[in-house]
């Protein structure tokens, strides 16, 4: 469990790492809420799965991470200053 729980955090940091050197070609999500766990307190949690296809030279790589809903929110902020800062140089 406790992979789990840390593995978004590191997920994001890596994709930030890979999407400063790399093009982001497409992104697929989907989303669900947890309905039975062994911690009462996590039913009710939404989280978000993201495929992020990166062009690395040639090809392509699926890049795959969970994020709760939270994270994925600040996830979207942080693509919109890319973003915003990508349109400053063109």
């Amino acid at each position: 469990l406790n992979r789990i729980v840390h593995y978004p955090v590191l997920s994001r940091l890596a994709i930030g790492q890979t999407l400063m050197v790399n093009q982001l070609v497409d992104m697929e999500w989907k989303f669900g809420v947890t309905v039975g766990t062994s911690e009462i307190q996590k039913l009710g949690n939404i989280f978000l799965q993201l495929k992020l296809v990166i062009r690395k030279g040639n090809t392509t790589e699926n890049v795959y991470m969970e994020l709760t809903l939270p994270q994925f929110y600040n996830f979207l902020h942080e693509m919109e200053r890319a973003k915003a800062s990508m349109e400053c140089f063109s």
